[in-house]
Protein backbone atom coordinates (compact mmCIF):
# COMPACT_ATOMS: atom_id res chain seq x y z
CA UNK A 1 0.00 0.00 0.00
CA UNK A 2 2.63 2.26 0.83
CA UNK A 3 4.58 1.68 -2.48
CA UNK A 4 1.43 2.18 -4.24
CA UNK A 5 1.15 5.89 -2.53
CA UNK A 6 4.72 6.74 -2.86
CA UNK A 7 4.69 5.91 -6.64
CA UNK A 8 1.27 7.84 -7.33
CA UNK A 9 3.48 10.56 -5.66
CA UNK A 10 6.14 10.64 -7.92
CA UNK A 11 3.69 10.48 -11.14
CA UNK A 12 2.14 13.20 -9.91
CA UNK A 13 5.07 15.22 -9.21
CA UNK A 14 6.72 14.27 -12.80
CA UNK A 15 3.01 14.93 -14.47
CA UNK A 16 2.85 18.34 -12.43
CA UNK A 17 6.79 19.38 -13.48
CA UNK A 18 5.94 18.46 -17.16
CA UNK A 19 2.97 20.84 -17.56
CA UNK A 20 5.26 23.73 -15.74
CA UNK A 21 7.59 23.29 -18.01
CA UNK A 22 5.36 23.31 -20.97
CA UNK A 23 3.75 26.47 -19.23
CA UNK A 24 7.29 28.28 -19.36
CA UNK A 25 7.75 26.97 -22.77
CA UNK A 26 4.84 29.03 -23.88
CA UNK A 27 4.66 32.00 -22.28
CA UNK A 28 6.65 34.28 -24.84
CA UNK A 29 5.28 31.94 -27.96
CA UNK A 30 2.25 34.21 -29.92
CA UNK A 31 0.73 33.46 -33.29
CA UNK A 32 -1.34 35.15 -35.78
CA UNK A 33 -4.35 33.67 -37.24
CA UNK A 34 -7.42 34.87 -39.45
CA UNK A 35 -10.98 35.16 -38.40
CA UNK A 36 -13.21 36.52 -41.16
CA UNK A 37 -11.38 39.27 -42.39
CA UNK A 38 -9.13 40.51 -39.53
CA UNK A 39 -5.99 39.25 -38.71
CA UNK A 40 -6.08 38.60 -34.78
CA UNK A 41 -2.68 38.22 -32.75
CA UNK A 42 -2.98 35.83 -29.16
CA UNK A 43 -0.79 34.06 -26.93
CA UNK A 44 -0.03 30.54 -27.52
CA UNK A 45 -2.76 29.54 -25.07
CA UNK A 46 -5.38 31.86 -27.18
CA UNK A 47 -6.00 33.72 -23.83
CA UNK A 48 -5.58 36.74 -25.14
CA UNK A 49 -6.72 38.53 -29.15
CA UNK A 50 -5.28 41.75 -30.67
CA UNK A 51 -6.19 42.88 -33.93
CA UNK A 52 -3.46 43.30 -36.30
CA UNK A 53 -5.54 43.93 -39.48
CA UNK A 54 -8.71 44.42 -41.33
CA UNK A 55 -8.11 42.79 -44.62
CA UNK A 56 -9.89 44.44 -47.95
CA UNK A 57 -11.23 41.18 -49.02
CA UNK A 58 -13.70 38.19 -47.31
CA UNK A 59 -11.97 35.65 -49.35
CA UNK A 60 -10.38 33.10 -47.20
CA UNK A 61 -6.67 33.53 -45.88
CA UNK A 62 -4.87 30.55 -47.64
CA UNK A 63 -1.61 31.32 -46.45
CA UNK A 64 0.55 33.31 -43.53
CA UNK A 65 4.27 33.77 -43.61
CA UNK A 66 6.51 35.31 -41.41
CA UNK A 67 10.47 36.33 -41.52
CA UNK A 68 12.59 34.52 -38.91
CA UNK A 69 13.17 38.04 -36.99
CA UNK A 70 9.14 38.30 -36.66
CA UNK A 71 9.27 41.77 -38.53
CA UNK A 72 6.72 41.26 -41.87
CA UNK A 73 3.89 39.03 -41.99
CA UNK A 74 2.91 37.88 -45.87
CA UNK A 75 -0.32 37.42 -46.17
CA UNK A 76 -2.40 35.54 -48.95
CA UNK A 77 -6.00 35.90 -49.40
CA UNK A 78 -7.76 34.15 -51.97
CA UNK A 79 -4.71 33.64 -53.91
CA UNK A 80 -3.35 37.63 -54.07
CA UNK A 81 -0.46 38.81 -51.54
CA UNK A 82 0.06 41.49 -49.24
CA UNK A 83 2.40 42.19 -47.13
CA UNK A 84 2.13 43.72 -43.12
CA UNK A 85 4.43 45.56 -40.87
CA UNK A 86 4.27 44.02 -37.49
CA UNK A 87 5.81 47.09 -35.67
CA UNK A 88 2.28 48.29 -35.05
CA UNK A 89 2.49 51.45 -37.68
CA UNK A 90 -0.77 50.35 -39.66
CA UNK A 91 -3.35 48.01 -39.65
CA UNK A 92 -3.63 47.97 -43.70
CA UNK A 93 -2.03 45.38 -45.59
CA UNK A 94 0.37 46.85 -49.19
CA UNK A 95 -0.68 45.14 -51.71
CA UNK A 96 2.39 43.44 -53.78
CA UNK A 97 3.17 43.02 -57.25
CA UNK A 98 2.74 39.15 -57.58
CA UNK A 99 0.66 37.39 -60.00
CA UNK A 100 -1.34 34.45 -59.10
CA UNK A 101 0.62 31.79 -57.77
CA UNK A 102 3.62 30.65 -55.14
CA UNK A 103 5.33 33.87 -52.81
CA UNK A 104 7.92 33.46 -50.16
CA UNK A 105 9.43 36.13 -47.26
CA UNK A 106 12.99 36.38 -47.24
CA UNK A 107 14.39 35.36 -43.49
CA UNK A 108 15.69 38.68 -42.67
CA UNK A 109 11.90 39.99 -43.95
CA UNK A 110 13.38 42.93 -46.48
CA UNK A 111 11.95 41.18 -49.84
CA UNK A 112 9.47 38.74 -51.31
CA UNK A 113 10.25 36.11 -54.32
CA UNK A 114 6.92 35.64 -56.28
CA UNK A 115 5.24 35.42 -59.82
CA UNK A 116 5.83 38.20 -61.69
CA UNK A 117 2.61 39.43 -63.66
CA UNK A 118 1.96 38.15 -67.10
CA UNK A 119 1.03 41.86 -68.72
CA UNK A 120 4.39 43.22 -66.57
CA UNK A 121 7.29 44.31 -68.13
CA UNK A 122 9.42 41.44 -67.07
CA UNK A 123 12.14 39.50 -68.48
CA UNK A 124 11.52 36.18 -66.68
CA UNK A 125 9.12 33.93 -64.84
CA UNK A 126 9.66 35.71 -61.43
CA UNK A 127 10.10 39.03 -59.42
CA UNK A 128 12.16 40.12 -56.34
CA UNK A 129 9.89 42.59 -54.35
CA UNK A 130 12.31 45.08 -51.79
CA UNK A 131 9.15 46.07 -49.17
CA UNK A 132 11.03 49.10 -48.10
CA UNK A 133 11.33 50.97 -51.63
CA UNK A 134 8.70 48.95 -53.45
CA UNK A 135 11.38 48.38 -56.43
CA UNK A 136 11.08 45.14 -58.15
CA UNK A 137 13.70 43.11 -60.35
CA UNK A 138 12.52 40.95 -62.86
CA UNK A 139 14.81 37.23 -62.12
CA UNK A 140 14.76 34.75 -64.64
CA UNK A 141 13.54 31.66 -62.28
CA UNK A 142 10.48 29.55 -62.70
CA UNK A 143 7.57 30.71 -59.87
CA UNK A 144 6.50 27.58 -59.03
CA UNK A 145 10.20 25.77 -58.17
CA UNK A 146 12.50 28.78 -56.78
CA UNK A 147 13.28 29.21 -53.31
CA UNK A 148 14.96 32.10 -51.80
CA UNK A 149 17.36 31.58 -49.05
CA UNK A 150 19.72 33.29 -46.51
CA UNK A 151 20.25 36.62 -45.60
CA UNK A 152 22.36 39.77 -46.79
CA UNK A 153 25.10 38.97 -48.81
CA UNK A 154 24.66 35.13 -48.15
CA UNK A 155 21.13 35.68 -49.82
CA UNK A 156 20.70 32.69 -52.81
CA UNK A 157 18.14 31.83 -55.32
CA UNK A 158 17.73 28.07 -55.35
CA UNK A 159 15.60 26.42 -58.49
CA UNK A 160 14.51 23.56 -60.05
CA UNK A 161 14.06 22.66 -63.84
CA UNK A 162 13.74 19.66 -65.91
CA UNK A 163 17.42 19.02 -65.15
CA UNK A 164 18.70 19.61 -62.35
CA UNK A 165 18.44 21.49 -59.24
CA UNK A 166 20.28 25.07 -59.58
CA UNK A 167 21.39 28.18 -56.87
CA UNK A 168 22.97 31.80 -57.46
CA UNK A 169 23.22 34.96 -56.05
CA UNK A 170 19.87 36.40 -55.94
CA UNK A 171 21.80 38.65 -58.39
CA UNK A 172 23.56 37.41 -60.39
CA UNK A 173 21.44 34.56 -61.41
CA UNK A 174 23.27 33.95 -64.55
CA UNK A 175 26.30 32.80 -62.64
CA UNK A 176 24.40 29.63 -61.02
CA UNK A 177 25.76 26.42 -60.15
CA UNK A 178 24.31 22.60 -59.99
CA UNK A 179 23.45 21.82 -56.27
CA UNK A 180 21.79 18.69 -57.39
CA UNK A 181 21.86 16.58 -60.64
CA UNK A 182 18.14 15.76 -60.30
CA UNK A 183 15.02 17.83 -59.55
CA UNK A 184 11.95 16.47 -58.13
CA UNK A 185 8.98 15.46 -59.94
CA UNK A 186 7.32 18.05 -58.03
CA UNK A 187 6.41 19.24 -53.83
CA UNK A 188 10.37 21.06 -53.87
CA UNK A 189 11.14 22.49 -50.98
CA UNK A 190 14.33 24.33 -49.72
CA UNK A 191 15.56 25.23 -46.00
CA UNK A 192 15.89 28.40 -45.12
CA UNK A 193 19.97 27.99 -44.49
CA UNK A 194 19.67 26.27 -48.38
CA UNK A 195 21.81 23.64 -47.20
CA UNK A 196 18.55 20.70 -47.70
CA UNK A 197 15.94 20.13 -49.80
CA UNK A 198 12.18 17.84 -49.82
CA UNK A 199 10.89 16.91 -53.13
CA UNK A 200 9.34 13.99 -54.84
CA UNK A 201 11.31 11.43 -57.11
CA UNK A 202 10.14 8.03 -58.16
CA UNK A 203 11.22 4.92 -56.26
CA UNK A 204 10.40 1.77 -55.17
CA UNK A 205 7.80 1.96 -52.49
CA UNK A 206 6.05 -1.62 -50.81
CA UNK A 207 2.80 -2.54 -52.07
CA UNK A 208 2.64 -5.02 -49.10
CA UNK A 209 5.34 -6.18 -46.28
CA UNK A 210 6.97 -8.32 -49.11
CA UNK A 211 6.15 -7.27 -52.69
CA UNK A 212 8.07 -3.25 -53.75
CA UNK A 213 6.99 -1.49 -56.80
CA UNK A 214 7.62 1.56 -58.97
CA UNK A 215 5.97 4.31 -57.21
CA UNK A 216 6.80 7.93 -55.82
CA UNK A 217 8.35 9.14 -52.68
CA UNK A 218 9.06 12.03 -50.33
CA UNK A 219 12.65 12.74 -50.34
CA UNK A 220 15.35 14.21 -48.40
CA UNK A 221 18.59 15.60 -49.84
CA UNK A 222 21.35 17.43 -49.29
CA UNK A 223 21.98 20.60 -52.06
CA UNK A 224 25.75 19.89 -51.83
CA UNK A 225 26.52 19.04 -55.84
CA UNK A 226 26.16 15.12 -54.92
CA UNK A 227 22.55 15.31 -53.35
CA UNK A 228 22.20 11.84 -52.34
CA UNK A 229 18.59 10.83 -51.27
CA UNK A 230 17.07 9.52 -48.24
CA UNK A 231 13.44 8.63 -47.95
CA UNK A 232 11.13 10.56 -45.68
CA UNK A 233 7.86 10.15 -45.60
CA UNK A 234 6.55 8.65 -48.25
CA UNK A 235 2.99 10.67 -49.48
CA UNK A 236 4.30 13.57 -47.24
CA UNK A 237 3.74 17.50 -48.99
CA UNK A 238 6.22 20.06 -47.31
CA UNK A 239 4.44 22.58 -46.06
CA UNK A 240 6.99 25.37 -43.92
CA UNK A 241 10.45 24.50 -42.13
CA UNK A 242 11.23 26.16 -39.44
CA UNK A 243 13.55 28.68 -38.83
CA UNK A 244 16.44 26.90 -37.77
CA UNK A 245 16.25 24.58 -40.74
CA UNK A 246 16.03 21.55 -38.54
CA UNK A 247 12.25 20.77 -38.18
CA UNK A 248 9.76 20.50 -41.49
CA UNK A 249 6.19 20.57 -41.40
CA UNK A 250 4.27 17.80 -43.70
CA UNK A 251 0.72 17.14 -44.69
CA UNK A 252 0.90 12.88 -45.16
CA UNK A 253 -2.78 12.80 -46.29
CA UNK A 254 -5.00 13.00 -43.30
CA UNK A 255 -1.84 13.80 -40.92
CA UNK A 256 0.05 16.91 -39.82
CA UNK A 257 3.53 15.82 -39.11
CA UNK A 258 6.45 17.29 -37.95
CA UNK A 259 10.08 15.82 -38.60
CA UNK A 260 13.46 16.12 -38.20
CA UNK A 261 15.31 16.69 -41.61
CA UNK A 262 18.28 14.81 -40.48
CA UNK A 263 17.39 11.47 -39.02
CA UNK A 264 13.89 11.20 -40.26
CA UNK A 265 12.31 10.84 -36.84
CA UNK A 266 8.58 12.34 -37.14
CA UNK A 267 5.47 12.38 -34.92
CA UNK A 268 1.72 12.69 -36.60
CA UNK A 269 -1.65 13.98 -35.65
CA UNK A 270 -4.34 12.29 -37.19
CA UNK A 271 -7.30 14.45 -38.61
CA UNK A 272 -5.69 17.45 -38.57
CA UNK A 273 -4.32 20.41 -41.20
CA UNK A 274 -0.87 21.88 -40.99
CA UNK A 275 -0.62 25.58 -41.21
CA UNK A 276 2.73 26.40 -39.15
CA UNK A 277 5.58 25.02 -37.61
CA UNK A 278 7.49 27.37 -34.35
CA UNK A 279 10.55 28.31 -35.43
CA UNK A 280 12.43 25.95 -33.26
CA UNK A 281 10.37 23.25 -34.66
CA UNK A 282 9.05 22.38 -30.78
CA UNK A 283 5.39 22.84 -31.62
CA UNK A 284 2.52 23.25 -34.76
CA UNK A 285 -0.38 24.74 -35.50
CA UNK A 286 -3.13 22.53 -36.75
CA UNK A 287 -6.30 23.27 -38.40
CA UNK A 288 -9.09 20.64 -37.14
CA UNK A 289 -13.18 20.40 -36.60
CA UNK A 290 -14.57 22.85 -33.63
CA UNK A 291 -16.54 19.93 -32.37
CA UNK A 292 -13.26 17.73 -31.91
CA UNK A 293 -14.05 15.30 -34.64
CA UNK A 294 -11.37 13.44 -36.75
CA UNK A 295 -12.95 13.84 -40.30
CA UNK A 296 -11.41 15.95 -42.49
CA UNK A 297 -13.83 18.38 -45.09
CA UNK A 298 -12.14 17.41 -49.05
CA UNK A 299 -14.37 19.89 -50.68
CA UNK A 300 -11.07 22.26 -50.70
CA UNK A 301 -8.60 19.75 -52.41
CA UNK A 302 -8.80 20.03 -55.87
CA UNK A 303 -7.27 16.93 -56.02
CA UNK A 304 -9.30 14.22 -54.21
CA UNK A 305 -11.25 11.75 -56.13
CA UNK A 306 -13.43 8.98 -55.52
CA UNK A 307 -10.38 6.55 -55.91
CA UNK A 308 -8.13 8.09 -53.17
CA UNK A 309 -11.24 8.09 -51.05
CA UNK A 310 -11.48 4.38 -51.50
CA UNK A 311 -7.98 3.71 -50.59
CA UNK A 312 -8.25 5.60 -47.46
CA UNK A 313 -10.99 3.19 -46.78
CA UNK A 314 -8.51 0.30 -47.24
CA UNK A 315 -5.65 -0.37 -44.69
CA UNK A 316 -2.18 -0.81 -46.34
CA UNK A 317 0.62 -2.71 -44.52
CA UNK A 318 2.86 -0.11 -43.12
CA UNK A 319 5.71 1.03 -44.74
CA UNK A 320 9.13 0.05 -42.94
CA UNK A 321 10.85 3.16 -43.99
CA UNK A 322 11.16 5.84 -42.75
CA UNK A 323 11.16 4.10 -38.89
CA UNK A 324 9.53 6.87 -36.54
CA UNK A 325 10.75 6.73 -32.80
CA UNK A 326 8.34 9.46 -31.94
CA UNK A 327 4.95 9.02 -33.87
CA UNK A 328 2.35 6.71 -32.51
CA UNK A 329 3.49 3.00 -34.03
CA UNK A 330 1.38 2.14 -36.74
CA UNK A 331 -0.49 5.21 -37.47
CA UNK A 332 -1.61 6.30 -40.35
CA UNK A 333 1.00 4.56 -42.29
CA UNK A 334 -0.12 3.91 -45.77
CA UNK A 335 -3.40 5.54 -45.26
CA UNK A 336 -5.51 7.85 -46.34
CA UNK A 337 -5.32 10.17 -49.91
CA UNK A 338 -2.23 11.20 -50.95
CA UNK A 339 -2.23 15.64 -50.33
CA UNK A 340 -1.67 17.25 -53.18
CA UNK A 341 -0.32 20.62 -53.90
CA UNK A 342 -1.99 23.81 -55.12
CA UNK A 343 -0.11 26.95 -56.90
CA UNK A 344 -0.15 29.18 -54.31
CA UNK A 345 0.04 27.31 -51.69
CA UNK A 346 1.24 23.29 -50.41
CA UNK A 347 -1.50 22.46 -48.62
CA UNK A 348 -4.72 25.10 -48.20
CA UNK A 349 -7.17 25.31 -45.22
CA UNK A 350 -9.76 23.03 -45.35
CA UNK A 351 -13.32 23.98 -45.64
CA UNK A 352 -15.97 23.87 -43.16
CA UNK A 353 -15.86 25.42 -39.45
CA UNK A 354 -12.45 25.47 -38.68
CA UNK A 355 -10.88 25.70 -35.16
CA UNK A 356 -6.79 25.92 -34.29
CA UNK A 357 -5.15 23.80 -32.70
CA UNK A 358 -1.34 23.51 -31.08
CA UNK A 359 0.43 20.06 -31.21
CA UNK A 360 3.15 19.21 -29.23
CA UNK A 361 6.64 17.72 -30.63
CA UNK A 362 7.98 16.50 -27.01
CA UNK A 363 5.86 13.76 -24.86
CA UNK A 364 4.17 10.84 -25.78
CA UNK A 365 2.12 10.10 -28.88
CA UNK A 366 -0.94 9.69 -27.43
CA UNK A 367 -1.16 13.09 -25.70
CA UNK A 368 -3.75 15.19 -28.18
CA UNK A 369 -2.88 18.32 -30.38
CA UNK A 370 -4.29 21.50 -27.18
CA UNK A 371 -7.22 23.67 -28.46
CA UNK A 372 -6.15 27.44 -28.71
CA UNK A 373 -8.81 28.88 -30.72
CA UNK A 374 -12.29 27.49 -31.30
CA UNK A 375 -13.14 30.25 -33.99
CA UNK A 376 -10.95 30.45 -37.11
CA UNK A 377 -11.10 31.01 -40.55
CA UNK A 378 -8.17 29.77 -42.31
CA UNK A 379 -4.37 30.26 -42.25
CA UNK A 380 -2.34 30.56 -39.06
CA UNK A 381 1.31 31.62 -38.33
CA UNK A 382 3.29 31.05 -35.18
CA UNK A 383 5.64 34.28 -34.30
CA UNK A 384 9.79 34.31 -33.90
Amino acid sequence: MRTAVMLGAVVLALTTASAHAETDDLADRSLVFARGNTLIKTDAKGKTETELATLPSTDKVRALRIDALGKVLLIDVGGSWSWLPLDGSTKTPNPLPCDAGPAQLAEDGLSVLCRAKSDANATGGSIVVTLATGKVISVDVPPTTSRMTGIGIERRLVWADASAVWAAPAGAVKKAVKVAPAAPLRSFSVSPDGSHALGVFASEVFENARKKVAGETLMVFALDGEAAQRKAIQKGVPVEWSHDSRWVLIQDGASACIMLVVGGEYKCWKGYTAASISPDGKYALILGNRDGSKKQDKKDDKKSSKKGDKKSKKKKAPDPEPVSDEGEPGEDEGEGDESTATDDVAVAPPSGQLALYRAQLDGAFAKSPALVMRVVDGAAVWIP
